[in-house]
């Protein structure tokens, strides 16, 4: 590449960066004026705190969930031998995953309410279980996977079981690990269905809480962004570690 073109890219990026880090840096710096005791103090902070447990228990439980449908779902595919048959399950998948969310939530609500999970953690972890992103992801992971591995495998006397557990699974583990990040970061930014599903407060997860806020404390209300932040931030620099090492 030309010299010239290449610092202009690069200088491009560096301006890009800053306009994106900019906004995180004036967070950090607000907080500096806040005093200790207001927080300490503050009329909601075991509302804060509990939602950040629902918050957590959201993000963990989910992801696993999650994983434990889409990892099967997206070998299956990858292995189904028909062309049709795999076009088709690829495109119910594009499918759900271009339907609007708004379009699923009367539908979720109706059956949340007649199995009496309604207003209840374990209904919005059911209700958010299928990603079709997830699938899509593992399928095009495991179509990656050389044929003949599978295929020296079965030669061997090996069991479906085997060439998930032996071969599939280690080779997508970076893909593992960025679904499983994603998935917790939607987690952790959900909104449409704790407002729709949820009605206790006690129940309410972070992005709730701080949605209702009510507070004229600038600073305070940067601390409790910080702190909402923090945790995504410190796994998306431990998640880049680990998939740059595999």
């Amino acid at each position: 590449m030309n010299p010239r073109k290449e610092a202009t890219y690069r200088m491009l990026s560096l301006i890009a960066a800053v306009i994106f880090v900019l906004p995180c840096v004036f967070l950090v710096f607000l907080t500096f004026d806040i005093n200790p005791d207001d927080l300490w103090q503050m009329d909601s902070l075991m509302e804060f705190i509990c939602a950040y447990k629902n918050t957590a228990i959201l993000a963990i439980a989910g992801v696993l969930i999650q994983i434990v449908i889409a990892l099967p779902a997206g070998y299956a595919i990858a292995r189904i031998l028909s062309p049709k048959a795999q076009t088709f399950f690829l495109l119910t998948c594009v499918f759900f995953l271009l339907l609007p969310q708004q379009a699923l939530m009367l539908p979720q609500y109706l059956v949340l309410m007649n199995i009496g999970w309604l207003d209840s953690l374990k209904g919005l972890l059911i209700m958010t279980a299928f990603q079709p992103w997830m699938i899509l992801l593992f399928w095009f992971a495991a179509k990656r996977i050389d044929s003949s591995l599978f295929d020296s495998a079965i030669c061997d006397g090996a069991s479906n079981w085997v060439l998930f557990r032996k071969i599939y699974a280690p080779i997508v583990r970076p893909y593992v690990m960025i679904a499983a990040f994603l998935s917790i970061a939607e987690s952790w930014n959900l909104l449409e269905q704790p407002m729709t599903f949820l009605q206790s407060k006690e129940k309410y997860p972070l992005s709730m809480i701080l949605m209702q806020l009510s507070t004229d404390n600038a600073e305070l209300k940067n601390v409790l962004c910080l702190l909402f932040a923090i945790p995504l931030m410190i796994l998306f620099g431990t998640m880049v570690k680990k998939i740059i090492d595999t």
